[in-house]
């Protein structure tokens, strides 16, 4: 039976008993990457697995020395394509008995070394109908879920993407081999609020950025935050509601929110006095996956402070097979998104609004995505090609002040290579 990878939240006792959720997402599990390497001594096996993602990145724009201005503001201030290490993951899993395991999960990039997940994780099948865990550690969100493509889909980095401290339970209740309903709960540190790039490259010089829930850091005043993941699942469909509830406080949340939007502090219901806020974000899932076709969509709406916004993507591909161990897998998929700042042209009693007039600010701005992906397995389980364009739609207008449409050229071509082994 697939491992159940459950995260959840310890503490709500009122899930205990219940149900949680089975495990946050992770893109080192026997589906996406079976096991290559192994030591085994007694009762111990520790499981080594590793990725290697080498990128192609062209962001639209002139290229040479010549057009390497930061602040161009009809296109971004780029230069020629690049290449560039995406990540090096090395992922090891030590197993202590058939019920406890360790993992870590250790990236490398080009600019530094990050430690993407280092966690314990407990199972057990009780019966043949409920199964429950418990996470605890460092990794990735119960409602993260697998991408699909090279650059994350714009919700998922404002709000998922991004690993944090957590200790989470999940249980899973099975009416059949293909149906199920299961749920989960996490007790966490509140990720700080950050800008992140909206693009697939974080390298671009002067690529637009989102307002993003970032990595768990510890600092003064971290608070605590909870979070959920309800999930029923019959023959390949599947539906999900989840959500956060949490505070930010002054030195990494509202001071991001004042510093990313100009005229925050111009809105009618800012007080200086604030130090701390209540922050929510939740959303429901929908997914389909069988005979080749998978189809994914989603929707999030949330509240820092004063700030309010809403996000959707739908994504459908389909993959063709044949029985081979070269060039046995091809897939094309489509996607669209959106990401909308609510409000965020209401003119304040100021006379002024949140979308600043400076048009290198884009944290405001309300953008369409449009993605056209294809992959092809070159190697089963160990070399695969994949090519993506993304089309950038930005609304950066304020009419009620007379400020006019300024159309970016921003579209983006990746290209990646990933080994694994």
């Amino acid at each position: 039976m697939r491992r159940l990878y459950i995260l959840v939240l310890a503490c709500l006792s009122t899930f205990i008993g219940m149900s949680s959720r089975a495990l946050a997402f992770d893109e080192f599990d026997m589906e996406h990457a079976p096991s290559r390497f192994s030591l085994n001594y007694e009762d111990l096996t520790l499981e080594i697995k590793g990725r290697a993602r080498l990128g192609l990145h062209d962001l639209q724009g002139s290229g040479g020395p010549e057009y390497d201005s930061q602040t161009d503001t009809a296109t971004i201030g780029t230069r020629s394509p690049f290449v560039e290490l995406d990540s090096f993951d090395l992922s090891f899993r030590l197993n202590w008995s058939e019920l406890i395991w360790f993992n870590t999960n250790i990236s490398f990039y080009t600019d530094g070394t990050s430690l993407s997940a280092i966690y314990f994780e407990y199972e057990q099948e009780l019966t043949d109908w409920y199964e429950h865990g418990v996470e605890v550690g460092y990794l990735s969100s119960v409602v993260a879920t697998d991408r699909r493509t090279i650059r994350y889909p714009l919700i998922a980095t404002a709000y998922w993407k991004n690993p944090e401290y957590h200790v989470a339970y999940g249980a899973k209740f099975s009416v059949s081999s293909e149906t199920y309903f299961s749920a989960y709960a996490s007790a966490s540190f509140m990720r700080p609020l950050r800008t992140e790039p909206i693009h697939g490259s974080p390298t671009y010089a002067g690529a637009y950025s989102t307002l993003s829930y970032g990595s768990s850091k510890p600092y003064s005043g971290n608070s605590a935050a909870g979070t959920f993941l309800v999930k029923v699942f019959s023959h390949g469909f599947s539906i999900e509601g989840f959500g956060q509830i949490g505070d930010i406080v002054t030195a990494k949340g509202l001071d991001t929110l004042i510093s990313a939007y100009p005229y925050y502090r111009a809105l009618d219901e800012y007080n200086s006095e604030d130090l701390r806020a209540f922050v929510w974000w939740a959303g429901a899932r929908i997914a389909y996956n069988g005979y080749g076709a998978h189809f994914m969509a989603e929707a999030i709406a949330s509240q820092e402070h004063l700030i309010r916004r809403v996000g959707t993507y739908a994504q459908a591909s389909y993959t063709f097979t044949r029985k081979s161990d070269f060039l046995n897998a091809f897939e094309l998929l489509a996607r669209y998104e959106g990401a909308w700042t609510i409000d965020s042209t209401k003119v304040q009693q100021t006379g002024k609004t949140l979308r600043s007039p400076d048009i290198n600010n884009a944290i405001s701005w309300d953008h369409q995505i449009i993605t056209l992906a294809a992959r092809v397995r070159i190697v089963k389980d160990i070399l695969t090609l994949r090519v993506e364009y993304n089309f950038f739609l930005e609304d950066n207008g304020v009419s009620a002040l007379n400020y006019k449409q300024t159309d970016i050229d921003d579209n983006e071509l990746l290209i990646q290579i990933e080994a694994r082994y």
